[in-house]
């Protein structure tokens, strides 16, 4: 399942978040929301959560490293459902976590979707895309 494209929306008074249509359509009723990389907030489906989950905990935890990305990570993980009306509730930890207040960017991002306060996404990406050629060959040449 690959999720694409970016997305302007906003997040009611009651934290629910409506989520595009391309997407709802890929998503079952519960899924998962976790905090992100880079200030955002992530939804995986509940076969991607698992698997990064599995993928986790196969870290022991005897090194510090992955105590704390899997304190963090799944501490801060919520499995929330999709109500009729197609929005999901963004728990008011993350949403104070990712600095959202209303205004925000969804993201497709391949086997995850990004939710991104919209100026901190603006200055990521303004960053990100300036560094986009020079990550691509830094990429092509761990692959040599």
């Amino acid at each position: 399942m690959i999720f694409l494209g970016t997305y302007n929306h906003t997040v009611d008074t009651k934290n629910r978040l409506t989520l595009p249509s391309k997407f709802i359509e890929k998503l079952s009723n519960e899924i998962f929301i976790s905090k992100g990389f880079d200030g955002c907030l992530e939804i995986r489906t509940e076969k991607e959560y698992k698997e990064y989950v599995d993928q986790l905990l196969t870290h022991p935890n005897t090194g510090s490293n992955a105590r704390q990305v899997q304190r963090v990570f799944l501490g801060n993980s919520y499995k929330v459902e999709i109500d009729s009306t197609k929005r999901v509730l963004i728990p008011a930890n993350l949403k104070e976590k990712a600095n959202i207040d209303k205004d925000v960017f969804i993201i497709g991002v391949g086997s995850r979707i990004e939710i991104w306060d919209k100026d901190t996404y603006a200055k990521y990406a303004n960053e990100a895309e300036s560094k986009y050629e020079s990550a691509a060959e830094a990429l092509s040449n761990e692959n040599k």
